[in-house]
């Protein structure tokens, strides 16, 4: 569970937290809890914007990774708040690559890894972190050529 406390404009205190619970995001204020869906559906991700007196509030979630945003800079770190977008269609392009590739190159191992992987293409494509989701894939890419040698070695190719 994460949670903060954030002083608005007219010096109250608010609580604010976040908590994942039988598979379902909870928004709590005040005592108050709303329930929010994920905007994906292969990850989760959420940006709940909260308004205070003074206090312009937004939840972040992208996978696991939460974090609250007070008027435009974030708690943990300091960063710049930006809106959370939409997935890439390039990052979905790699997605398919992956399990699919992985499944006529490499079997069910290379299929359960691709899958694996693609969970942090999208994590990171929803953070702006392109180069790691380069790298990634070149990763998946040098471990399926692995295990494709290794298929033909055993076969006697």
């Amino acid at each position: 569970m994460n949670s903060w406390e954030v002083t608005d404009s007219n010096g109250a205190v608010h609580s604010i937290s976040y908590k994942i619970k039988g598979g379902k995001n909870n928004i709590t204020v005040d005592g108050e809890t709303y329930k929010v869906k994920s905007s994906n559906w292969f990850i989760n991700l959420v940006d709940y914007e909260i308004d205070l007196p003074g206090a312009n509030c937004h939840i972040v979630a992208i996978g696991r990774k939460v974090d609250l945003a007070v008027n435009g800079i974030y708690k943990s770190n300091g960063n710049q708040y930006e809106p959370v977008s939409n997935t890439p269609a390039w990052i979905w392009v790699l997605v398919a690559l992956s399990i699919i590739g992985g499944w006529f190159f490499g079997g069910l191992l290379c299929c359960s890894i691709g899958c694996l992987l693609s969970i942090l293409y999208v994590q990171f494509g929803l953070q702006k972190k392109n180069g790691a989701v380069i790298g990634t894939f070149i990763g998946f890419l040098v471990i399926v050529a692995f295990f494709f040698i290794l298929n033909l070695m055993m076969l006697g190719y």
